[in-house]
């Protein structure tokens, strides 16, 4: 019988190789303590019928509830994990068939338990997505109790290249991160890919899950270049600026959203590299924390 962890091992060894294993499901991360803090979080991720939130529709729901410490950000243990589909009431493209492998007779009839959708979300402090800016806007139009909690993206608000990840795409990080691979593009899948590359410590020991927390809880605003030159859109946009504003902030301009804490330094970058000649200034605003990512 081959060992194949033994040939494993033994590739592992030879600098020609990086070896991937299949992720394996993971409810309970560290031992429970007396000591810890304990909140609950969600990571969700949908399975729709296409990308355009105003026409496409869900036809997967993945939720993780979790346990986690709230001093260290650790994950201590997974208390549910849920695939719940939905029939979109018209066939599934056949891209989408062909990347989640959901069909139109797996969803036939199917419908979105909202009651216990709620028990999932209740008592939750924080829901956490691979992207919350695309899944964000399906759930909570099929699902208004989503609207009132706080959001976390776990691409956007960790800062994995600072954490020595050069992309933030999932399949990568988990090849990066976690050297393993997983059956990506059926939502509840991605929502345990999500939270084991939360739970794993990067080479120096941080803690992604903490890092997310820190971003999560810091106060933030929307900075946005009011009346910027054309000429400076490059800059703007190398600086991390995305055209047109929102929740209060101009359309049709360039903005970002930063900590709170870094204004002054963002403010002065803009008078040295936008407002060069003196006049302008951004417009600056609060951002609600339980809106981000809507």
């Amino acid at each position: 019988m081959t060992d194949f962890d033994a040939l494993a091992a033994q590739l592992e060894q030879h600098p020609d190789y990086r070896v991937l294993r299949r992720l394996a499901p993971v409810d309970r991360f560290v031992p429970s303590s007396p000591e810890h803090q304990l909140r609950h979080a969600l990571v969700v991720d949908v399975e729709t019928t296409g990308i355009d939130q105003g026409s496409d529709v869900i036809i997967e729901l993945g939720i993780v509830r979790f346990t986690y410490d709230a001093r260290t950000g650790q994950p201590v243990e997974v208390l549910a994990a849920e695939s719940l589909l939905e029939d979109p009431g018209r066939p599934i493209p056949p891209e989408i068939v062909e990347l989640t492998g959901i069909t139109d007779d797996m969803v036939r009839g199917q419908r979105i338990p909202e009651a216990r959708v709620h028990e999932l979300l209740d008592g939750v402090g924080i829901v956490l997505a691979h992207n919350a800016g695309f899944d964000r806007p399906f759930i909570e139009r099929r699902l208004p109790a989503f609207r009132d909690v706080h959001w976390g993206c776990t691409q956007r608000d960790i800062d994995w290249r600072a954490l020595g990840v050069g992309s933030h795409s999932l399949e990568f990080l988990m090849y990066r991160h976690l050297r393993a691979f997983f059956d990506g593009h059926r939502a509840v899948d991605d929502c345990r890919a999500t939270l084991a590359l939360l739970a794993t410590p990067t080479a120096d020991g941080t803690l992604p899950m903490l890092k997310l927390l820190e971003t999560c809880r810091a106060p933030r605003v929307r900075v946005c270049a009011v009346n910027s030159a054309f000429e400076t859109k490059d800059a703007l946009r190398g600086r991390g600026y995305k055209w047109s504003g929102n929740d209060g902030t101009p359309a049709k301009t360039w903005c970002k959203e930063i900590p709170k804490a870094d204004l002054s330094a963002e403010e002065e970058w803009l008078r040295s590299a936008v407002y060069t000649n003196g006049r302008g200034q951004a417009q600056v605003v609060d951002v609600d924390l339980k809106r981000r990512w809507s």
